[in-house]
This record gives structure tokens, C-alpha cells and sequence, in this order.
């Protein structure tokens, strides 16, 4: 009888650790360059409404056709230029967001769709130059924080590459408090590791 626990033990311990294996080989990581469209932005006053991105990425396998994914990333809004006589105004905006998302994947295994919540926080910041003795100053906006809604679809074009376009919804105030929200055009060239 004591044999027979002592041998049970060892059996139950290499079945968890071949479970826990598995588990390790279900997560697909890698990272994202991002390009994105915010329109309207300009009129806003938080920067160009292209804006650019990169974010590392997370993929649990649930399923073989669902899945859990994660990722954190980093947004530049590059800085729009109005002149008003001897003063140049140049604002701009930059953040972090992260999201989780379900996916399903469809055709063949390469075609899937995602939806799920992002999180990201933006910061305005405006440059104020005179032209007349080159003196600047530097405003900083508030922080705008928010959860939106993101849905997606994507491709998978190799064992390293993948694309996704996404609609996500997005939050940013000017450095004057004048927010503007609405959905952002992304697209995203996974490259996995």
C-alpha cells in the first residue's frame, strides 16, 4: 500500500509538470508596429491625426480557434505647427494603452477577429516659440484616461508575421481642456517571436 503512494506521487507530479509544459507552449509573444488615424485631431489641437505606435503582445490559446490577447504599448502623436503672427504654436501628444481581447479565428487558421477594452492614458503637450527673440515655453496638458472598445481583424502571412486593421475608440484633451473622442483607423504589423 505504501508502495503503491509512493509511486502514485511521482506519476501525479510528471503528469502536472507535462500539463504545465503545454500550458508554456499555448502563448504566442512578439511585438507590433502601429500606424494609426485619428481624425480630427488637428482641429483639436492634440497633435497630427496620424499617429504611430509599438506595443509587445500576448496570445493564450484557449482553443484552436480561441484565444486570449494582451498587449501594452506606446503612442506618438506628432506635433502640428500654427504660426499667429511672432508666435509659433506646435502641440503634440503621446501615451500608453494596454488591451485585452478575445479572438476567434476563422479560415484556415490565418484569418481571425478580435474584440475586447483598451485602457490608455495621453498626455497634450504645447511648444510656444517666438519668432522674434527664440525664447519657448512648454505647457503640459492634463492626462486623459479611459477604457474604450477595440474590434479587429487580422491575418496571419507566416509563422513570424502577421497584420490586423482595428477600430478603437479613443479620449484626448488639448492642452486648453478640450477633449476629443471618437474611434481611431489602425493598422499593425505583428512580427512574432
Amino acid at each position: 500500500m505504501q508502495l503503491r503512494s509512493r509511486l502514485l506521487i511521482p506519476a501525479f507530479l510528471i503528469a502536472f509538470a507535462g500539463t504545465v509544459a503545454q500550458a508554456q507552449e499555448s502563448w504566442d509573444a512578439g511585438f507590433k508596429l502601429v500606424a494609426g488615424n485619428f481624425s480630427g485631431a488637428e482641429d483639436a489641437l492634440i497633435g497630427q491625426s496620424k499617429n504611430y505606435g509599438v506595443a509587445m503582445f500576448g496570445t493564450y490559446i484557449l482553443t484552436k480557434r480561441q484565444s486570449l490577447v494582451f498587449d501594452a504599448g506606446y503612442r506618438y502623436f506628432p506635433g502640428t505647427t500654427k504660426v499667429n503672427g511672432n508666435l509659433a504654436q506646435n502641440d503634440k501628444s503621446d501615451g500608453y494603452y494596454a488591451s485585452a481581447l478575445f479572438r476567434y479565428t476563422f479560415w484556415r487558421d490565418d484569418i481571425y477577429a478580435h474584440a475586447g477594452l483598451r485602457a490608455s492614458q495621453i498626455k497634450a503637450v504645447r511648444t510656444l516659440t517666438s519668432n522674434a527673440d527664440g525664447t519657448t515655453q512648454k505647457i503640459n496638458g492634463p492626462y486623459t484616461t479611459g477604457i474604450r472598445p477595440v474590434v479587429g481583424v487580422g491575418a496571419r502571412l507566416s509563422d513570424k508575421y502577421s497584420m490586423e486593421f482595428n477600430l478603437a475608440g479613443l479620449e484626448s484633451k488639448s492642452v486648453d481642456g478640450n477633449s476629443k473622442s471618437g474611434f481611431m483607423v489602425e493598422v499593425a504589423l505583428s512580427i512574432h517571436l
